[in-house]
């Protein structure tokens, strides 16, 4: 766990009046992080040419030297992008599906990533298909055999979330990865929420590709994304921006797609060294145990069903939790709730809809604490 002075000296950029309670939509920068990037920027800005030029290759390959020691994983298999939605269209490109091929998600899945997958599947003639995953969810043996029921004779892809957006379930990915194996079917880990949150080991878990950023857990800049190939399909994934660098290599192709700002990667591998300065295990543990109370002190104040085991098992450093009866359940109204809460208590919390019914989703870092739930559960009263 992080002691109480170690929090107290991290300075955040964030406004100290808002209770943010949405670190899992686009992080949060300490301020050592954002000054390092304003420095990087400053050091291109002074000499574009030396920096990005003759300077950047070395740069980024010191940064991925970092990010894929923290991630678990070969550097050379690791590409840098701008977020993982960006990651999954890299790898839809890539695909190569016969004739009635269907890709497959769960219920769960990213609202941005369905939209993706429905537009790659009505434009390249394969279909697409959600797995319902009804909540409340106790153990990964339940989602393991509920994904496995999902599967079809035409199944050939199997995108699934590490960290659920919505619902902030952890899926078991390692053990479903297996399945498909099995099964012969190719797998892409969205793992958008998992770097930071949880401790990863991609070789160990060796999907064919796994996405994911680096601004959300790691606390990095926006604009710092990654996707990691299996070995197998390295030479035929190639970035959506094709540059100079076509077919010389997986990294030489990813790290140039044209003029971008690198400065994004090198402060994602600030914020690991960040992370790793206070100690990253003692960052996720502590995050975890706050989540798990926070969902405690909803459940027991609203009276509703938890949508996960109470014991924490199923989340990381977010927990959703069903709003209780009387709050609107359309999309709009829901909207327009979160922003009341916002404008009259300074409260920064997501209100989604999930399996039709109004939901929270409430995010531990290490600058919050249970006392932010008593100011959320009286906004929503207010």
């Amino acid at each position: 766990m992080v002691s109480e002075e170690v929090r107290n000296k991290v300075q955040w950029m964030l406004d100290p009046d808002i209770t943010y309670l949405n670190h899992g939509s686009f992080g949060a920068r300490p301020v050592s992080v954002f000054e390092a990037q304003i420095d990087l920027k400053r050091q291109f800005e002074r000499s574009p040419i030396q920096f990005l030029d003759r300077e950047g290759k070395e740069r980024v390959a010191e940064a991925r030297a970092t990010v894929a020691a923290f991630l678990g994983c070969s550097g050379e298999q690791l590409g840098f992008v701008e977020n993982a939605t960006t990651a999954i269209g890299c790898v839809l490109q890539s695909l190569d599906l016969p004739a009635r091929a269907e890709i497959v998600s769960t219920s769960h899945v990213y609202n941005g990533v369905r939209q993706l997958l429905r537009a790659f599947t009505k434009k390249n003639g394969s279909t697409y298909r959600e797995i319902d995953i009804q909540t409340p969810l106790h153990t990964s043996d339940e989602i393991v055999a509920k994904v496995i029921a999902g599967f079809s004779n035409h199944t050939k892809v199997l995108v699934l979330d590490h960290v659920a957006s919505i619902t902030s379930i952890v899926f078991p990915v390692k053990e479903i990865i297996a399945e498909c194996r099995k099964r012969n079917i190719t797998i892409l880990i969205d793992g958008a929420h998992a770097p930071g949150m949880l401790e990863l080991d991609i070789d160990d878990l060796a999907p064919d590709w796994y996405v994911g950023n680096l601004h959300k857990w790691v606390c990095g800049p926006p604009g710092a994304g990654f996707l990691w190939v299996n070995r197998d399909y390295l030479k035929t994934t190639h970035p959506l921006t094709v540059s100079h660098f076509f077919e010389q290599g997986f990294t030489e192709e990813f790290d140039w797609q044209g003029t971008r700002d690198i400065t994004s990667i090198l402060g994602a591998a600030v914020a690991i060294e960040w992370g790793t300065t206070i100690g990253w295990d003692a960052i996720r543990k502590h995050n975890h145990a706050l989540a798990v109370c926070m969902q405690q002190r909803l459940i027991d104040t609203w009276g509703v069903l938890p949508m996960s085991s109470l014991d924490g098992r199923l989340i990381g450093s977010m927990a959703t939790v069903p709003l209780p009866h009387g709050y609107p359940t359309d999309e709009e109204q829901l909207k327009n709730l979160r922003s009341k809460i916002y404008q009259e208590h300074k409260v920064e919390v997501p209100l989604l809809l999930w399996q039709g019914s109004p939901v929270v989703r409430v995010s531990a870092q290490l600058y919050t604490n249970v006392e932010c739930i008593g100011t959320l559960i009286s906004a929503l009263s207010g």
